[in-house]
């Protein structure tokens, strides 16, 4: 009998040690979460501040600036993120040309590659008509944030677009129509869409 009330004991020692034990861990848990962060006028920073929230569909992309006005801070952070979305699409035919180069692209392709290349670069920021402020946010010191977007379909159509236009400025034969579908399959597997417009 003693031997049944000393296990009883036992058991009920270690469920109450596992049981603070647990309670221990998820306070400790709730204690790791990130602190809100408080802005102007005791708004909480959104997410999109510190991590990218972009989608397959849309491409976002944030500014920063502080100025001695708010109007000039506002400027500066839109240029900033209108500045990051262009880059994006820079980043976007350097992979385009890189994933085309894998596929097909040399000897007389080449050409019309770097024809490509070029000029989607130059116009990396024409490429970000329709891009829109979504938000903003102003931290305590004034610093605005603000977070900027573009549908991925319109940068996707503009270039292809380029891609018809330059495709239209060398001889028309079957290589050039067969370079040309390729850089639009390019174009339409880096954007995860079907190749035509």
């Amino acid at each position: 009998m003693k031997k049944i009330l000393y296990i009883l004991l036992a058991l009920v020692l270690v469920f109450s040690v596992v049981g603070c034990a647990s309670t221990e861990k998820s306070e400790a848990v709730e204690e790791t979460k990130a602190p809100v962060v408080l802005g102007k006028d005791g708004i909480p920073r959104p997410d999109w501040v510190v991590k990218d929230v972009s989608t397959q569909d849309v491409h976002f992309a944030s500014g920063y600036y502080k100025a001695a006005t708010y109007a000039n801070a506002q400027k500066a952070a839109i240029a900033e993120a209108r500045n990051a979305l262009a880059e994006w699409v820079k980043t976007s035919v350097d992979e385009i040309i890189t994933s085309y180069r894998n596929d097909a692209g040399s000897g007389e392709n080449l050409q019309a590659v770097q024809a490509f290349e070029t000029i989607s670069k130059q116009n990396a920021t024409a490429m970000l008509s329709g891009s829109i402020k979504e938000d903003e946010w102003v931290d305590k010191d004034g610093g605005v944030y603000v977070l900027v977007s573009i549908p991925v379909e319109n940068v996707k159509d503009q270039m292809v677009g380029l891609s018809d236009g330059i495709a239209q400025q060398f001889e028309k034969n079957e290589a050039a129509v067969e370079a040309n579908n390729m850089m639009n399959d390019a174009i339409a597997k880096y954007f995860g869409t079907n190749a035509t417009k």
